[in-house]
This record gives C-alpha cells, sequence and structure tokens, in this order.
C-alpha cells in the first residue's frame, strides 16, 4: 500500500496559506463566535472549528489531516489566539480574511468574503494599492498576512474617497500613500481594520507587537542605534564528491568515502587547498545588535535561486525566533538605500555584472576581490572584530568577528577557491553569487564606522517594513500586528 501523503510533503507556499487560513478561522472562532479553548487539544473537540480546519487541508493541500503530522499546527493556533485574545479583546469584527486574488478554492470558504463584494479584502487592497500607488506587490507595502475587519465596504469607500487622485504624478502619490498609511493607522488603533502577521509559534509562548501604528513608536525606531558585531562569509571549499561505498567486497562497504578520481582533481594542495572545488557556502551573513531593545538579528546574504545564476536577497532573522524570518528585504528599497548613503557605485546589482566562468574570472578580476576582501578585514578590524580564518563555524556573532571559514590568506586563496569553483559543472552560480556577496558586503564596510551602524539599522528596518516613510527609500509602510 502506497504511504499516504500528508502535509509534510506540500510546497511551503501551500503549507503557507493552509496555517494562514487556519489562524483566520481560528480568529474568527475566538473573536466573533466567543469560542473558549483550554487547551490545544481542544480544538479536536469542537467539530464545527475542526472540520473547518480538515476542509482547508484537503481543499488546499489536497492531502487529509494527520494528527500525527499535523498536532503541531494546532499547538500554534492556540498560542496565537490566546496572545491575540490578551491583547485586543473581542472586538465586533465581521471579517477574518486571508486569500487574494487567483487563490484556488477560495470561494469554498465563504466567511472570507462579505455579501457585497465578490473581492475578498486582501484582493481589493493589491488591487487598490496597486492602479492607486504603483506598488506591485503588496508585502511591499504592508506583511500582513490576514484582515480582521468592521463594516468593510465603509472603510473602502472613505478609503477611496480621501486618497484617489484625478492625475497621477510621484508627488501626489507619495502624499496620498501617506494619507492612506495614516488612514490605515487610525482604523487600526480602533479597531476597526486590523492587519496581522503570522508566523509559525515554537516551543515557547507566542509573543505580539504593533508596527507602524503610533507617533510614539515612529520616534522609538528613528532614535534606535544599532551595531554590526560580525560578519561571515567563508571562502573555503568542501568536497562535492562524497558517495556512500557501495561495494560489498570493500574493507568501507556503507561508509560515506571520496571519490579517489575527484580526489586527485582536488585544487592546488601545493597551496594548502583541500576538497573538491565548490566554496564551503552558498552565503554571508551581517550580525547586527540593537542593544536599545536587547535584540540581536542575523541577515543572511545569498541567491535567490538555489540551481541558477540569479541575483541577491536579504533575510535578516530575529535571534531566538529562527523558525520565523523577518521577510526580505525588497531589492530596490535596499538599493535606494544603498544610493543614500553614497554606496550603491561600489555594488553592480545583477548578476550578469559578475564573471560567470574561469576564463571571465581571469587575474585583473581575481585582483579586484582580493582588494575587496582586504578592504573587508581592515573595515572590521577598525570595529573591533577578530578576522577568523580557521574551522570556526560556530554562529555565534557577539564576539565581534569577520569568519572567513576553514581558509587561510582569504585574499590570496580566497579568489583562486572562487575561480575553481566556476569551472566545476552546476556550481558556477555558486561563485558568481559570492562575488557578489563580496561585493555587497564591500560596499557596506567602506563607509565611516557610524554610517555603517546606521546603515545596518536602516536594512533591519527596510525587512521588517518597519518606519513612517516620507524618507529616501519609500513612501511608508502600513500598519500590522505582529504574531510571532
Amino acid at each position: 500500500m502506497a504511504k499516504k501523503k500528508t502535509s509534510k510533503q506540500l510546497s511551503p507556499s501551500t503549507v503557507t496559506r493552509m496555517q494562514e487560513l487556519g489562524s483566520a478561522w481560528i480568529f474568527k472562532r475566538a473573536i466573533q463566535d466567543s469560542k473558549g479553548w483550554h487547551n490545544w487539544e481542544s480544538f479536536t473537540k469542537d467539530p464545527e472549528t475542526f472540520n473547518e480546519l480538515k476542509k482547508i487541508w484537503m481543499t488546499v493541500g489536497k492531502v487529509e489531516w494527520d494528527d500525527k503530522v499535523d498536532a503541531e499546527w494546532l499547538k500554534s493556533f492556540y498560542k496565537q489566539q490566546k496572545v491575540l485574545l490578551r491583547k485586543i479583546g473581542r472586538p465586533t469584527f465581521t471579517l477574518f480574511t486571508r486569500d487574494g486574488a487567483n487563490q484556488p478554492g477560495r470561494d469554498e470558504f465563504p466567511w472570507q468574503k462579505s455579501s457585497d463584494s465578490s473581492q475578498t479584502f486582501m484582493e481589493w487592497v493589491e488591487e487598490y494599492i496597486g492602479t492607486e500607488f504603483k506598488i506591485g506587490n503588496k508585502d511591499n507595502w504592508n506583511p500582513a498576512d490576514i484582515w480582521l475587519i468592521q463594516r468593510e465596504s465603509h472603510w473602502k469607500e472613505v478609503i477611496k474617497n480621501a486618497t484617489k487622485t484625478p492625475k497621477k504624478t510621484k508627488g501626489s502619490m507619495v502624499a496620498q500613500l501617506n494619507q492612506f498609511n495614516q488612514i490605515f493607522r487610525t482604523l487600526f488603533r480602533n479597531k476597526q481594520i486590523m492587519g496581522i502577521s503570522l508566523k509559525k509559534i515554537g516551543k515557547g509562548p507566542a509573543d505580539y507587537k504593533e508596527v507602524n501604528v503610533t507617533q510614539r513608536y515612529f520616534r522609538k525606531i528613528e532614535s534606535a542605534s544599532m551595531k554590526l558585531t560580525g560578519v561571515k562569509c567563508y571562502l573555503g571549499t568542501k568536497r562535492i564528491n562524497i558517495k556512500e561505498d557501495r561495494d560489498k567486497k570493500s574493507p568501507t562497504f556503507g561508509q560515506m568515502i571520496v571519490d579517489e578520481e575527484a580526489e586527485k582533481r582536488s585544487i592546488r594542495k601545493d597551496l594548502g587547498i583541500t576538497g573538491f572545488p565548490t566554496i564551503e557556502t552558498q552565503d554571508s551573513w551581517l550580525f547586527i545588535d540593537d542593544p536599545d531593545n536587547d535584540v540581536k538579528y542575523k541577515v543572511q546574504i545569498k541567491n535567490t535561486s538555489t540551481d541558477k545564476m540569479d541575483n541577491l536577497k536579504f533575510e535578516p532573522t530575529e535571534e531566538g525566533k529562527g523558525s520565523a524570518r523577518m521577510g526580505k528585504a525588497t531589492r530596490a528599497f535596499v538599493f535606494d538605500l544603498m544610493k543614500a548613503y553614497g554606496i550603491l557605485n561600489k555594488f553592480p546589482q545583477v548578476h550578469q555584472e559578475y564573471p560567470k566562468t574561469k576564463t571571465a574570472y581571469n587575474r585583473t578580476e581575481m585582483n579586484k576581490t582580493a582588494k575587496k576582501i582586504e578592504n573587508i578585514e581592515a573595515k572590521c578590524r577598525s570595529l573591533g572584530m577578530a578576522v577568523i580564518t580557521s574551522n570556526d563555524s560556530g554562529e555565534a556573532y557577539n564576539e565581534n568577528k569577520l569568519d572567513w571559514g576553514s581558509v587561510d590568506k582569504p585574499a590570496v586563496l580566497g579568489p583562486i577557491n572562487i575561480k575553481e569553483t566556476m569551472g566545476k559543472k552546476g556550481e558556477a552560480w555558486t561563485a558568481n553569487s559570492k562575488l557578489q556577496q563580496i561585493s555587497f558586503l564591500n560596499a557596506v564596510l567602506s563607509q565611516p564606522k557610524v554610517d555603517v551602524n546606521k546603515f545596518c539599522t536602516d536594512l533591519i528596518y527596510l525587512a521588517a517594513k518597519q518606519g513612517r516613510g516620507g524618507g529616501f527609500y519609500n513612501s511608508g509602510y502600513g500598519p500590522f500586528g505582529k504574531i510571532y
């Protein structure tokens, strides 16, 4: 008998939709229907609540609910609704909605839409900000996953009457978007329309905080001063030709061994380089400390694609919430930020501007990389960071260090490793991405210490979609509550 498919075999995007719809449904039951549960197991004893969750799993994921696999979601839903009720009580919301446009099966969940609209609120918001403000992705304005709403039709008309303009210029769109955000902040505070950003809850209790809602909040983040405390950019190599020995007559049968032919091709042993030619990690990291709020962040810088040439993405994670990334910082906003700090000219923005082959990565290009590595080292030392060129793979970033990984003389051997990786079939994209990462780090660290730290502060707020706007990189983010 074939093994039954469960939610664990589904794509991340499908699982995300399932859990966000599940959260919206649980919030509806907890707030609008005044349901109360003593623990997460209580969901299974509430037929109306539990049957709808199972319907979401079957409609969206095409899988049956599996208690062994999916119980973790019940625990997460329970913690989410518990913290939300504690923070906002039970306002008289009439809509609890998640789905946007082109979501198959959305009509199977009529509780998402009001009777006088063919759209969910998410669809309307996506369409409106695209038409009025030329914002192509809703998450670039507000990362809320679900919406809790009173008097939807009334507030739509208020918003449209206040923010529509007959002729759209850049200035008018900025002004109207600022007003749009102010209206949403007022509606949020008055519990008329509340967007909620969700993350799966781990072992501890859920947390809740409100973002971009009050002037006090804006003043707090605008006075915050974070600090870059560490950089990790591994330039060593690793073997990718390790395989299981399946020769039953071999003394190493069943063990993981290195292909001898590949070992013979191991790069430049006379220079101390070991391993088959591919870079030991596909990413780099910035480690940032926010001492005022006792929070630490790590920003992953890596290829957008996982198997081909592509551009970089920038994605921070808050320490202690590793299962819940904050969201990618919008590339265009990162570049606007770099332009404002006068460093964009040091960072070619697309992968096509970097070498892709061993031939293209000639001595001149290798020397450029070596110089950038030297610049990164010099600035990190001036910032008080120890330079690590060993097998130290720890991610502790409160020790002030620049970690190059398992490579000695990174300015000498790093470019050689990258060049060799360029020549390995299926690995050239990794080398190309590493060149982009080095260029980005060099640009950021080319600034005076005070600007390095200011830039890192702004980068975190960009990714977290926090800020009042009106500045150099965007025209403001919408208000939302964050459960994480």
